[in-house]
């Protein structure tokens, strides 16, 4: 008899191959922003608040890249959270004119997508 490689009922144990390469690349898209954000930290005045608010969100997309990898159940809540805010904010901005933002809306959605279709591993 074949063996049963069914995961019903059993949470996997590591991450697929397509969360491992969002996780990849959110690190190094956090580590950038927070270079980024030092960067406006130093400049004073309005651009330290900016670069406050940079370096929070870098550290937030860091932890939430961890959650993700290690598959905590809170860092899928929060990674549909910010991707269907970040979807609101693509419509928004293609009904002021930025038809730039088609590109944006497109990855956002093939992206939340994805990550819905793996709710099983983070269960």
């Amino acid at each position: 008899m074949g063996t049963n490689h069914s995961t019903y009922g059993n949470k996997p144990n590591t991450a697929p191959l397509g969360i491992k390469i969002l996780c990849f690349l959110s690190v190094i898209v956090g580590v950038l922003s927070l270079i980024g954000g030092l960067g406006t930290l130093l400049t004073g005045g309005f651009g330290f608040i900016v670069g406050l608010i940079i370096i929070v969100l870098a550290i937030g997309q860091l932890v939430v890249a961890w959650g993700l990898w290690t598959l905590q159940s809170w860092a899928w809540t929060l990674t549909i959270i910010v991707y269907g805010l970040r979807i609101v904010g693509d419509l928004f901005q293609l009904l002021v004119g930025d038809f730039s933002a088609i590109i944006s809306l497109v990855v956002g959605l093939l992206i939340l997508a994805y990550i819905y279709s793996k709710r099983d591993y983070y269960k």
